[in-house]
């Protein structure tokens, strides 16, 4: 993504990630602002990240202002502020798609209640409205087109508008939805225009959802990865990661997997869906003590408020559902549970509707507790909601302090790659092969100076180097196309730098292996003058 945002500031102006044919490069956009006001680094590139995630939390704030109270809203804010590395990490590292979901869903979902609540029918409001109506088709679409995990939510956001058909229909609200998709699609529709044939976004989304055969025995490993794995991972348990490769400390992902994390991390699950059923009970209970039976009649302001906010309350549960069903049944639970984790990143949005009942609880029982004496049960109550709601922080913040502990082996991995650049720059290297999770970090540090492709030994099963996991072709044509590429290799993999070697005395071309780094070998063809 950062490559991306180079490019961007050269001129160019891509609308899709290299190589992918979906999710969008809003990332790489904002990178190349920050690129310029600021200089190209890492930092600044996530200067961009922490724009979406403020801009996330912003929304956050508006929509539970909105459903629920704004002490409450806080409180979810404040949460969020926190949190463990593997929730910390999607809000930093630019891969692609993850903060833009979470933002533009909650943006979406805070827009239709707006409109669902507020039915003033004037000529300044009704011009407010059109506008609110074409950011709601504007936020839907940017959302599309940066990631297709946003697609749960906006099937719950638009169960919203429901309560606004009328005006969609009789009052051309829809036009102004249809404008803002097509102004915030324009980056999809630009690109589908010239997609290949089966390269276009539609055809790419069904290819990704797969096929898993439905077996008891499936169905169970599905089951027991999705609740002691991947939902504690991304919703913020603090102590238990699990990384299925190595590559994964790139992506913010630690293994730190104990004896006991399969049982705190069912003991997380279980609460995360007795919070969900409980949250679920209290919107249904509410909605039915106050409208059945039903009745035909005219709703008042009031009536027609709790409805939609009930309802509201019980989308954003939906949403959570929506979120997870999917993904317990798709092939990347049985993959990589842990690293595909990610993927579950939708529930973030509807985490303050299973929080509510413990809030609700504890504000319920301390105003009782304060006009009048309570008994024994109601006293446990206020104290089991209260200490529930502090151990929710403390656990993210104690996320965050495990995460700040890792601070010291990020700098040294710093110093590492800065060694590196400089042994490179120093050896006059400018074309090389390396593995992919380092090759474009030496692309993107570097810059117009050097130019690295991924290159990946195949061993044992066809014994050649496989140049497959390259998303930005001309480095690679540049690279092949220079006789002295060097190549950069763990010096743990014998069996690749024996292969390289064996290419050259082939050729009868003299080299030179020298280490620039702990476990990295620069295998260097010597030039002829």
């Amino acid at each position: 993504m950062g490559l991306i945002g180079m490019h961007i500031q050269q001129g160019k102006h891509p609308v899709i990630y290299y190589d992918q044919d979906y999710m969008g490069v809003l990332q790489a956009y904002l990178g190349a602002v920050f690129f310029t006001l600021f200089g190209r680094s890492v930092f600044t590139l996530r200067l961009g990240m922490v724009t979406l995630f403020t801009l996330f939390l912003l929304s956050m704030y508006i929509l539970i202002c909105q459903l629920y109270t704004r002490h409450f809203a806080l409180f979810i804010v404040a949460i969020f502020s926190f949190g463990s590395a593997a929730m910390l990490s999607r809000q930093l590292i630019a891969i692609g798609g993850y903060p833009e979901t979470v933002f533009f869903a909650t943006l979406s979902l805070a827009l239709a209640l707006r409109l669902a609540l507020t039915n003033i029918d004037t000529e300044q409001w009704r011009i407010r409205r059109y506008g609110l109506f074409f950011l709601w088709g504007a936020a839907i679409a940017l959302g599309i087109w940066s990631d297709s995990l946003i697609l749960p939510w906006i099937a719950c956001s638009g169960l919203l508008l429901f309560f606004c058909w009328r005006e969609l229909i009789f009052k051309a609200a829809f036009v102004a939805v249809i404008a803002g998709l097509l102004v915030g699609g324009l980056p999809l529709i630009v690109y589908n225009l010239h997609a290949p044939l089966h390269h276009d976004t539609l055809s790419v989304i069904l290819s990704q959802l797969g096929h898993v055969p439905l077996t008891l025995h499936t169905l169970k490993v599905q089951i027991q990865n999705t609740f002691t794995i991947s939902l504690p991972t991304i919703s913020g348990s603090p102590t238990c990661y699990k990384a299925e490769f190595s590559f994964l400390q790139y992506w913010g992902f630690g293994n730190y997997w104990h004896s006991y994390c399969t049982a705190t991390n069912s003991i997380w699950s279980a609460g995360y869906l007795i919070l969900m059923i409980t949250a679920t009970t209290m919107a249904c209970w509410t909605l039915a003590r106050r409208f059945l039976p039903l009745r035909v009649h005219t709703l008042s302001s009031e009536e027609r408020r709790m409805l939609i906010i009930n309802s509201a309350r019980l989308i954003l549960i939906l949403g959570v559902v929506a979120n997870i069903l999917p993904y317990l049944r798709s092939s990347s639970v049985l993959n990589g549970p842990g690293m595909n984790a990610r993927y579950l990143i939708g529930v973030w949005v509807g985490m303050p509707a299973l929080i509510w009942p413990l809030w609700s609880g504890a504000s319920y029982y301390t105003r009782t507790i304060a006009t009048r004496p309570v008994r024994l049960p109601g006293k446990i109550g206020a104290v089991l909601c209260l200490s529930s709601l502090a151990l929710v922080l403390c656990i993210s913040v104690y996320g965050s302090y495990r995460t700040l502990l890792q601070v010291p082996a990020a700098q040294a991995a710093m110093r590492t790659e800065h060694t590196l650049i400089q042994g490179l720059q120093s050896h006059h290297i400018h074309r090389l092969y390396a593995d992919y999770w380092i090759c474009y970090r030496i692309n993107f540090e570097m810059g117009a100076s050097v130019n690295c492709a991924s290159a990946h030994y195949e061993y044992p099963k066809r014994q050649v180097f496989d140049y497959s996991n390259n998303k930005y072709a001309p480095y690679l044509k540049a690279v092949q196309s220079d006789p002295y590429a060097a190549y950069l290799i763990n010096q743990n993999d014998a069996v690749a730098i024996q292969a390289v070697e064996k290419k050259w005395k082939d050729g009868h071309w003299s080299y030179q292996v020298y280490r620039v780094v702990p476990e990295l070998v620069v295998l260097q063809p010597i030039r002829h003058t």
